[in-house]
């Protein structure tokens, strides 16, 4: 069956491929977690391939209407527009066709209210399972795989995450053997550049540091940036600059990521006020070509009205184009198919575009390092982060993909640094019982069952793994503290110290190292320098008979060795305040210059 499917694809099947297929042929269910634009989609292919010829039905579900209306499109021209229909809160198309692909949320309700259009589904792909992780909609992905039919071979395709494992687990308690395949090695190299001041510097070295000049134009810009901190700003990086040096670089064609719609709209503007015209004139030609035939295929005629009125054409022939979640269906394809095609060159996009969407782009730029989480604006996350760096690089036509990340004055270099070479995400399980959940499960199961059914979440598995994990943690202290107590608590047979001075010890040890840590970061901050004495401040005369204090070296309250020619810095009468101790004008009582006898009064 490997064969007869390999002989379906222009191209050879990567060994992860081969060994997906293998093990969803002899097992409940595989879980693939690889790195975005690696090619998870073919075992997706293999299944809805497979069940076809067995007389079977296939669900491919995501949790993005886009990419459910794209998978649509491909489907459809692979397999025959009878075999594959749509169902989503926007689109009902053929929904009993042995190929149906839908939104998670349509899966999730068709499970409480029609069940028995399950019964001939053999394949169930869960597009994005790593959404787990992601709250509120996390919980419909654990009540899917809880609730399915036992039957449904689950696929589950998901971005690179480290507990990839701990998921296959909790997948094989609730529906049998789910193997797993990893793959964390990227098809087409990742190069990452720092934007600063509207010129492309590389973050990463040979060895995984950052270069010594693009941490020196970092701090150089950090510096200035505090300087003017009272004044405003001028911008670190433009837009308009920002897209000519792409141009300059040949990182085209480029998606342009903005956490707004609105800023979206924005940056499409000022390039088309600006009159930039990335394209030639065949490519205009193509571009007119394609969009009069998409025009021509919508029958009402008002409609094709209202999507003419609200296309810039003459934008769109120039190759700039936005894409988010607002545009009408129509807007939305055309743009993925022009640009798909290689002739839009900029698409200014939001976040959706990076989850699963199948537009792949030679560079991506992140034009914010902080988005807003619902309750704040926060730095973008190690696995956010290559989440919106994964369509970098086309399969096949890009030897090297580029990520440029734009410097903000209000973040630190190391917090980008951090997050290019942090960890895998981790997926942790956002359930929580809703409304809406806790009316479905009790219009069929009784109360008894529905708390069964909670117990068996991906949260209550978690919660059952870190609490075995912590009473192994737990056993081996209390070893340890008897061990300890045994030993050298003990003088003479009498007790030394007890188990609450010890703890107390303890606690006052970790609060040193975190005040340590924190006056650290705050000598090293703008603020701090901005702060220190200037280095002309008067320095007090010492004394002959001033002397340093018992026990206490000669130095400086910053902690540098006093000079001979230095004050009278660390006697108990001088040292009464360090804060004040370069501000003083006039020797402290009973300390006189050196070679004067006057009293000070």
């Amino acid at each position: 069956m490997i064969d007869a499917f390999q002989a379906t694809l222009p191209w050879p099947l990567d060994p992860f491929q081969i060994e997906a297929i293998e093990k969803l042929e002899a097992h409940q269910g595989v879980l693939v977690s690889a790195p975005t634009s690696s090619g998870k989609t073919v075992i997706a292919d293999y299944a809805i391939l497979r069940a076809l010829e067995s007389d079977a039905r296939a669900i491919y579900t995501t949790p993005l209407k886009a990419l459910s209306n794209q998978k649509f499109r491909d489907y459809r021209r692979q397999h025959g527009e009878g075999y594959v229909g749509l169902v989503t809160g926007e689109n009902t198309i053929n929904p009993l066709a042995p190929v149906v692909v839908m939104t998670t949320e349509i899966l999730r309700n068709l499970i409480y209210e029609d069940p028995q259009r399950l019964e001939r589904v053999r394949y169930v792909i869960l597009d994005e399972i790593h959404y787990i992780d992601d709250f509120p909609r996390g919980a419909v992905w654990e009540e899917i795989i809880i609730q399915a039919p036992v039957h449904i071979k689950f696929v589950g395709l998901s971005a690179t995450i480290s507990n990839y494992q701990e998921v296959a687990e909790w997948m094989t308690l609730q529906r049998g053997d789910v193997a797993t395949v990893s793959v964390t090695r990227r098809p087409v190299e990742l190069r990452l550049w720092l934007a600063l001041r509207n010129e492309f510097y590389p973050l990463l070295d040979h060895q995984g540091g950052i270069p010594r000049e693009t941490r020196q134009r970092a701090q150089a810009g950090e510096s200035t940036d505090f300087r003017l901190s009272q004044l405003r700003r001028p911008p670190e990086n433009d837009l308009l600059p920002v897209v000519d040096r792409l141009r300059q670089q040949q990182f085209l064609p480029a998606i342009y990521f903005i956490f707004s719609r609105r800023g979206c709209r924005e940056a499409l503007a000022r390039c088309a006020a600006h009159g930039f015209d990335l394209t030639t004139s065949a490519e205009k030609a193509t571009i007119d070509q394609l969009t009069q035939q998409r025009l021509e295929q919508i029958e009402d005629r008002d409609e094709a009205e209202l999507y003419l009125d609200l296309l810039d054409r003459e934008t769109l022939r120039r190759g700039l184009a936005m894409h988010h979640a607002g545009l009408l269906p129509y807007l939305k394809e055309l743009v993925e198919d022009l640009f798909q095609r290689g002739l839009i060159k900029v698409v200014f996009a939001t976040e959706t575009l990076s989850l699963g969407i199948h537009m792949p782009a030679r560079a991506c730029v992140v034009s914010s390092f902080t988005k807003f989480d619902g309750r704040d604006f926060m730095p973008l996350t190690s696995g956010e982060l290559t989440q919106l760096m994964g369509r970098a690089g086309r399969r096949g036509i890009d030897p090297i993909g580029h990520g440029i990340i734009l410097k903000e004055p209000d973040v630190d270099i190391g917090t980008i640094f951090e997050a290019a070479t942090g960890e895998e995400m981790t997926v942790e399980s956002k359930f929580a019982p809703t409304y809406n959940m806790a009316l479905n499960l009790l219009r069929y199961h009784s109360p008894d069952e529905v708390d069964l059914l909670m117990e068996r979440s991906f949260g209550q598995y978690q919660k059952i793994v870190a609490r075995g994990e912590l009473d192994g943690r737990l056993a081996n202290l209390r070893q340890r503290l008897a061990d300890v107590s045994a030993t050298r608590f003990h003088a003479q047979g009498e007790p030394c110290c007890t188990d609450r001075t010890f703890t107390s010890f303890i606690r006052a040890e970790e609060e040193i190292a975190s005040l340590r840590v924190r006056m650290g970061r705050w000598r090293s901050s703008p603020a701090a320098s901005a702060r220190s004495w200037p280095s002309t401040a008067p320095i007090m005369p010492r004394s002959a008979s001033c002397r340093p204090a018992s026990g206490h070296p000669s130095t400086t309250p910053n902690g540098a060795r006093a000079s001979t020619v230095g004050g009278c810095i660390a006697c108990a009468a001088c040292s009464r305040s360090s804060v004040s101790w370069r501000r003083r004008t006039r020797p402290t009582r009973g300390c006189s210059p050196r070679g004067s006898t006057a009293k000070t009064p």
